[in-house]
């Protein structure tokens, strides 16, 4: 946000909170349409910022997100709830028991005038095309009517996630979508494109390389390449969800559910211990540990054996050791 921005938005919250929590709709919707990001994506946003699911329907066409970001079944809009017309036998939502929210007309008000601009751009824009073939809830005929759109064939493909910038090159399908995470860019690549060739030379680049298939499995690559964008770090920008084999299967379904206790058990600790965890396990030594932290041996050897006792398995056995790497990647994914 601009600094004058940030400063009228500070006035205001001072003046009137209604009206600053407004801006905040205004300036959250401006972004996303300034992004191009498709109905879905729209969708989220709303749903995120109104904590209720919030829905539209384009013809036969229904969508709906719940306020966690997750879509869900289509079903038609109820009378009891905030309707808006969003053009041509088009209509969007909030769904709200009870009185609405203070911002909820805002919301659906710059939500409605969001997909109205959406559908203008669907004839000209790759970017609908792009979200609509990485759309586990989109039909096969869709995904395989918005190859051709973006000029690809049904060979191998994969997905890449990475921070909306920088975009890019041109010749590479991309769009930012909302994801649960936030905006994420998605690109598309064909298999015989390495993915750091597809950006400028020079940019910085946090890439997650999604699993190679056919366009009709594109909603699987994307899946994936999320996981993997959320592992990377300065240390590996780039992770390739087929290198995390089995691991992937893991991190996916953990995400449909509560953080597992022997994350939340790494969480508790502090991140100097969670440092020593780590050199103890990449070092696979105590002693090479603490060489490497410039701790004294026995220091580390004592605060190694309480650690045990606070996560209930030792790590440096096999068995604890797997444990332990599991832990880790799942507590890196709920960050």
């Amino acid at each position: 946000m601009e600094p004058d921005m940030q400063d009228l938005l500070g006035r205001l919250t001072a003046l009137d909170p209604d009206a600053s929590e407004t801006l905040k709709v205004v300036t959250y919707f401006d972004a996303l349409v300034a992004r191009s990001v498709g109905v879905e994506s729209m969708l989220r946003g709303a749903a995120v910022l109104s904590g209720a699911t919030a829905g539209h329907r384009d013809g036969r066409q229904i969508v709906r997100v719940r306020a966690d970001g997750v879509r869900i079944d289509p079903i038609e809009p109820s009378p009891a709830w905030l309707i808006r017309e969003s053009g041509p036998d088009a209509v969007a939502w909030i769904e709200r028991d009870g009185d609405p929210h203070t911002n909820d007309a805002m919301i659906l008000e710059r939500l409605s005038l969001a997909l109205g601009i959406i559908r203008a751009r669907r004839a000209v824009g790759p970017e609908s095309a792009v979200e609509l073939a990485i759309s586990s809830y989109a039909g096969a005929d869709e995904r395989a009517a918005a190859l051709p759109r973006l000029r690809l064939t049904d060979e191998t493909l994969r997905m890449v996630a990475s921070p909306p910038d920088p975009a890019p090159l041109p010749q590479h399908p991309s769009a930012v979508v909302a994801t649960r995470h936030g905006l994420t860019r998605a690109t598309i690549l064909d298999a015989s494109t390495e993915a750091r060739d597809a950006w400028p030379d020079g940019a910085e680049l946090r890439l997650g390389l999604g699993v190679a298939g056919t366009g009709e499995q594109l909603p699987r690559s994307w899946s994936s390449a999320l996981v993997a964008v959320r592992l990377t770090d300065p240390a590996e920008p780039v992770v390739d969800a087929a290198d995390l084999g089995g691991l992937l299967l893991v991190a996916e379904a953990a995400d449909a559910g509560p953080l597992h206790p022997d994350a939340a058990a790494l969480a508790a600790l502090d991140d100097r211990s969670r440092e020593l965890l780590d050199a103890v396990i990449e070092e696979q030594s105590v002693r090479a540990a603490a060489v490497r932290l410039g701790r004294h041996h026995s220091s580390v050897q004592e605060r190694m054996a309480a650690l045990v006792v606070i996560l209930g398995y030792d790590p440096r056995t096999s068995r604890g050791h797997a444990r332990y790497v599991l832990a880790r990647m799942l507590l890196t994914l709920s960050a």
